[in-house]
């Protein structure tokens, strides 16, 4: 009898992680759309230049916070029409990027540029080889959710896609997952 309930319990876990799988491939195929609506209104999103400094500074005075963080700080960016509209803060890890400050040009649509920068560095994080991208936001901050992002603990989190567009890292991960084993996977967890 007992063996029975684990396969029943095991069948109804699988089931989940392939409805929640199938909820992420949809979520990234609508990311992928909007990705392009954002191109197509010339917004882009690089790594900072040290030539940015001056207009991170300016963009951070914006937001109430001091001008000193952009010169002993990395970001990314995001520029429209050549000017530069957003940026956030990262830090370089082990196959991780980590991302923490935003600051946004209020004028230029929060919304539509976080969105795109938090998009922006999960691409970018690919260039790097890095296997994920960590997001803290504000409290109450659903922009990184809004792009693609999961709930981690206190933050978010994203997977980068390798360069064939597949999963989360691997074969043998993403069977271990399937079958539950969460110790295989410490920081990849969907909240229900």
């Amino acid at each position: 009898m007992n063996g029975w309930m684990d396969l029943e319990l095991a069948k109804e876990r699988r089931r989940e992680l392939l409805r929640e799988a199938a909820e992420l491939r949809l979520a990234r195929e609508a990311a992928r759309s909007v990705a392009g609506k954002i191109e197509g209104k010339g917004m882009k999103v690089r790594w900072g230049l040290a030539e940015d400094e001056a207009a991170v500074a300016d963009l951070l005075q914006l937001n109430g916070m001091p001008r000193w963080v952009a010169f002993e700080e990395r970001f990314i960016v995001a520029e429209k029409d050549g000017r530069l509209i957003g940026a956030v803060r990262y830090a370089t890890e082990s196959k991780r990027i980590s991302l923490g400050l935003l600051v946004v040009d209020p004028w230029a649509g929060e919304r539509r540029t976080a969105w795109a920068l938090y998009r922006g560095a999960v691409d970018l994080a690919r260039e790097l080889g890095a296997s994920d991208v960590r997001a803290t936001a504000a409290r109450g901050s659903v922009y990184p959710g809004e792009a693609g992002y999961h709930r981690a603990g206190r933050g978010w989190w994203s997977p980068v896609p390798s360069e064939g567009g597949g999963g989360h890292g691997g074969f043998w991960r993403t069977l271990l997952h399937l079958w539950g084993t969460r110790a295989a996977l410490p920081f990849y967890r969907v909240p229900r």
